[in-house]
């Protein structure tokens, strides 16, 4: 009997998180949100370098853009100029684009890159594991390996599978680093979240690199990064989003 006792909680911490073969990815998120919960900052505003190359790896554009994110889910981009209505608000589960201060184009979206970068770390982990599993991630599919050097967890595949949608997690800091998903039709994307940089009690990635057939097409380096007492929420209402500044 005494020896049941101990082996029962052993047995319940290895099936806790992503083991060799096959995991729990809601013990994973819940263990990433447990991690940074009231640590992590509420507000993020940051100019964005967004760079995109060709097939060749030839540079198409070079522009700074405006971001400004209210956690857990909320996240708006201006365009080239702050004084200017033209860009993209996620707000919940949608997405606006506005040209001039007049949206057009609307519709239901969830963000992969907000869910796992930011919202996990400061929202329930069972409305994560919800959002996630609508854009297709097997959450009973987890596996541990190396990564950059580091042990990582990923979930959403099982080993030897880098096609299926999937996301990489720092084992020690339990950080977003990776992620692929597959849109069929031979289109993929996989996406890196690199140069992590302290902010308060929490991290942001400085440079994500998206890749396409394992060529690099678009860039983004992060400065002027801040964390502000308050940004209005005129930021991420469309019909507020032309006067809406977070930056002086």
């Amino acid at each position: 009997m005494i020896l049941k006792k101990l082996i029962l909680p052993v047995i319940v911490l290895l099936f806790a998180i992503p083991t060799k073969q096959g995991g729990d990815g809601l013990s994973l998120l819940e263990k990433m949100n447990k991690r940074y919960q009231g640590k992590w900052y509420k507000t993020l505003t940051f100019d964005q370098q967004t760079t995109r190359y060709d097939e060749n790896g030839k540079v198409t554009s070079d522009n700074v853009w405006y971001e400004a994110i209210q956690m857990p889910d909320k996240l708006a981009i201006k365009f080239y100029h702050m004084d200017q209505g033209t860009g993209i608000i996620f707000r919940n589960d949608s997405i606006y684009q506005l040209t001039d201060g007049q949206v057009t184009g609307s519709r239901l979206m969830y963000h992969p890159l907000l869910i796992l970068g930011f919202s996990v770390y400061d929202q329930p982990a069972a409305k994560t594991a919800k959002a996630l599993t609508i854009l297709n991630f097997d959450l009973e599919k987890a596996y541990q390996r190396d990564y950059n050097g580091k042990k990582v967890y990923v979930v959403g595949a099982l080993e030897g599978d880098e096609s299926s949608n999937q996301f990489w997690i720092d084992k020690e800091t339990l950080l977003f680093v990776r992620m692929i998903q597959n849109f069929g039709n031979g289109r993929n994307q996989d996406v890196h979240f690199n140069k992590y940089e302290k902010l308060g009690g929490g991290w942001v990635a400085t440079e994500v690199k998206f890749y396409t057939d394992n060529k690099l097409r678009l860039l983004e380096v992060y400065s002027n990064i801040k964390s502000p007492e308050h940004i209005s929420n005129k930021a991420f209402e469309p019909k507020n989003f032309t006067e809406a500044k977070w930056l002086p």
